[in-house]
């Protein structure tokens, strides 16, 4: 079970809205300004290679971009996006069954692909 899943069972009226809130203030803090756009990314999970036993990184792409002008406005459209995405009913990447996930994001930029550059391990 998600993080977001046990989030909609313990507060099944405004776990959306305090997921919104939460994702607004991580933003503030890591940004230091005011987002500006919700991000719609598919990520997946990527095998970077065979060092230390395997590892994985994350892939997004980008699927949409929406502005805003206000905090309201934001939060509105953040929560309308996770709830027609179901983003809590979805199953974990690092399942084998899972080749893609949507993730739903504050930003100041338009979605676009990450990583830039394929990792390499040091």
């Amino acid at each position: 079970m998600s993080y977001l899943a046990k989030l909609r069972d313990y507060y099944p009226k405004s776990w959306a809205i305090r997921h919104a809130l939460n994702n607004w203030h991580t933003h503030l803090n890591f940004e230091h300004k005011e987002p500006t756009t919700v991000t719609i990314h598919y990520i997946s999970q990527c095998y970077g290679g065979p060092e230390e036993g395997g590892w994985w990184y994350t892939k997004g792409d980008p699927s949409n971009t929406f502005c805003f002008f206000s905090k309201k406005q934001a939060i509105e459209i953040f929560v309308t996006c996770i709830e027609n995405l179901e983003i809590a009913d979805q199953e974990d990447l690092g399942l084998s069954t899972t080749s893609w996930n949507y993730d739903v994001n504050f930003s100041n930029e338009y979605a676009t692909s990450y990583p830039d550059k394929r990792p390499h391990y040091c």
